[in-house]
């Protein structure tokens, strides 16, 4: 597979007559599909890089209820890097001659670009990283397909978390899922969470509400990506804890109390959540944990939550720049 980098600027010219970038797609579409053209990428644009030149007026992307009408930020720019990929080489070479034609456009080369099979490659590295990621105080997160029996230096009192990667955020490897498993173990052991009902809002992947049913607790999952929780009731099964948890797009749905609340999810939907989950307790002294925070996120969320809580933090846990609080 070869890859052509070019500049594309949003309006080009071919003929005299002016091309807008959208339409400039459509036409190597139309010209190159049956020519050995395999995809185009139209280029990225991070949050935080959208927040920087004023496209956004927060560094991060939050979806709360809905994704925003107005996200596309790459189109917004006047200049883009983009890339067609051809089957071969000679293909891609036969379309610069053509893409040449178009006023405004900057061609930037052509390179190989090898076939890797990634999903090979994250066993791989998974495995090198040392059978798995170990997290504080006794949670070991390990692929589905490792056999127990091979995992070096696994004590009878290290809980296993089986975890296939998926669309839901959190395998075990971002610091704020490790920080909630942290939160969680401590939780744990201060206390049995053993038939208690717990709500982990913003299950994602459901690491988390997985964590707490294997703990012996009856689990609410609050999530609003469907591709997300699919991918949680698969891990659910893996970890055989499927009758312990029970996942819905929406909080409102839910009319129970919880001796635990768990929230992996950023800043802003946990202040827009806050009255909405601490009333969901079954006592306001029962602990919280909050993360998917950063170190300038920390004063709002716990003057908000300690108002509602009528108690301060106990403790806040920190891994390199994320941080998780725990009421």
């Amino acid at each position: 597979m070869f890859k052509l980098k070019l500049v594309i600027p949003r309006s080009l010219s071919l003929d005299g007559e002016s091309v807008e970038r959208e339409m400039f797609y459509d036409w190597v579409w139309s010209q190159f599909a049956s020519d050995g053209l395999l995809g185009i990428d139209e280029g990225t644009l991070l949050s935080e890089q959208a927040a920087e030149k004023g496209l956004v007026t927060e560094s991060w992307t939050v979806d709360s209820g809905e994704a925003p009408r107005e996200r596309d930020w790459v189109g917004a720019q006047d200049l883009i890097t983009a890339e067609l990929y051809f089957s071969s080489e000679d293909q891609a070479i036969s379309a610069v001659s053509l893409l040449k034609e178009f006023s405004g456009l900057q061609v930037l080369g052509i390179e190989e670009q090898k076939v890797q099979d990634w999903d090979a490659e994250w066993k791989a590295s998974f495995l090198n990283a040392g059978d798995g990621v170990k997290i504080s105080p006794f949670w070991r997160v390990v692929p589905p397909w490792v056999d127990e029996k091979f995992l070096k230096d696994h004590p009878v009192s290290e809980k296993l978390l089986r975890i296939n990667p998926g669309a839901g955020f959190g395998t075990g490897t971002h610091e704020t899922t490790q920080l909630c498993l942290q939160a969680i173990g401590q939780v744990s052991l201060e206390g049995s969470l053993q038939g208690k009902p717990v709500l982990d809002f913003g299950s994602g992947s459901g690491i988390l509400s997985i964590s707490l049913a294997l703990l012996g607790a009856h689990v609410d999952g609050v999530e609003i990506d469907p591709l997300a929780i699919e991918n949680a009731k698969e891990n659910a099964q893996i970890n055989k804890v499927v009758d312990h948890i029970q996942w819905t797009e929406d909080l409102n749905a839910l009319s129970g109390r919880y001796a635990l609340l768990v929230a992996n999810i950023l800043r802003p939907v946990l202040l827009e959540f806050a009255p909405r989950l601490v009333e969901r307790l079954e006592n306001l002294q029962n602990p919280v944990i909050l993360s998917g925070l950063i170190e300038s996120d920390l004063d709002s969320v716990i003057q908000v939550y300690s108002e509602l809580l009528k108690r301060g933090p106990k403790s806040i846990l920190s891994q390199g720049e994320w941080r998780a609080i725990v009421f």
